[in-house]
């Protein structure tokens, strides 16, 4: 998922119907909900499906060159169709990927997606990224905390942010997120773990805690 990253784990892809085998299996159609922004603005949430791979491609075509940087750590201005199509067909176990979207049958629009992909048995990189007019409306906040609260539950303890040291709104996102955080800074990227063991969540009067 980022370019310093390094895995056991070597994901197997799906063709169609096997990606939606792996849906129905997992029942994260159960995962659809309103969410309620800042703003007061509604928009859905769901994770994401195999049908989203041209839904995929126009959200990336929105986002200005800073925000494709800070997200793929390179310029790529197009998401081509096979990079989405692999973003896009998932198992809901090792790889799972949650949006928020806007509008409703071929009118739904991606505006944000979080997601993360198993790098060993309890570990987890993990990224999102919000369209450039969505960003400051919380929601990375909400979705992250839904696709943390799932990979818990499937027996994950870390989940690992890889990003540049300049992604200030990620940053702060994790910093946020609940759950004790260490960082780690090398060659102008910094490694951001969060420890999302039940008994390692952060009490809100305490607040959330940063250590590197």
């Amino acid at each position: 998922m980022s370019p310093t990253s390094t895995t056991l784990y070597k994901p197997t892809e799906l063709d169609d119907a096997a990606a939606w085998s792996a849906y129905r299996r997992a029942g994260v159609a159960s995962l659809t909900q309103t969410i309620t922004l800042r703003s007061g603005d509604a928009m859905m949430m769901r994770v994401i499906r195999p049908d989203d791979v041209e839904r995929l491609r126009e959200f990336h075509a929105r986002l200005s060159p800073d925000t494709i940087v800070m997200r793929y750590f390179r310029a790529a201005p197009v998401l081509h169709e096979r990079e989405a199509w692999q973003l896009t067909h998932l198992d809901y176990d090792n790889r799972m990927a949650l949006v928020a979207t806007t509008g409703a049958g071929d009118e739904e629009r991606i505006i944000g997606v979080v997601r993360y992909e198993r790098v060993s048995a309890m570990e987890a990189e993990m990224a999102f990224v919000v369209e450039d007019q969505w960003q400051g409306h919380g929601i990375s906040t909400i979705l992250l905390a839904r696709l943390l609260d799932y990979a818990r539950e499937r027996g994950f303890e870390r989940m690992v942010a890889i990003t540049l040291a300049g992604n200030v709104r990620m940053r702060a996102v994790l910093v946020h997120a609940g759950y004790a955080l260490t960082s780690h800074y090398a060659d102008g990227c910094l490694t951001l773990t969060l420890d999302i063991r039940r008994d390692k969540a952060l009490s809100d009067a305490r607040g959330p805690a940063l250590a590197s």
